[in-house]
């Protein structure tokens, strides 16, 4: 569903600001009498494209947050599923001693 929703609004993002321009475009060149729609076409794809490019950009970086989180997240179970509190008991000596603590 997420995959679905991000190729709907690439392609509203791509498609909006060339139409806009076009239309945008026509009525100047109608009202004015100048020959601008190519240019507001052009300025209408370069729009889209940046929005494209923002949109891409801002997708990656939250994959990324989304990969970092998880790994956090696999880390902390690892850690505590390993630690279990209790620690190993303390070896007994390997020096031999006599009943005064001196070495023998």
């Amino acid at each position: 569903m997420r995959s679905f929703m991000m190729i709907t609004q690439l392609g509203l993002n791509v498609m909006v600001p060339v139409f806009v321009c076009i239309f945008a475009g026509y009525y100047i060149d109608r009202y004015a009498g100048t020959k601008l729609t190519l240019l507001f076409l052009i300025l209408g794809f370069l729009a889209g494209g940046l929005n494209a490019y923002r949109m891409a950009k801002a997708a990656i970086a939250m994959d990324e947050k989304e990969e970092k989180e998880e790994d956090k997240r696999v880390r902390m179970e690892r850690q505590k599923k390993g630690h279990t509190g209790a620690h190993k008991p303390k070896q007994p000596s390997r020096v031999n001693r006599d009943d005064d603590g001196k070495l023998l």
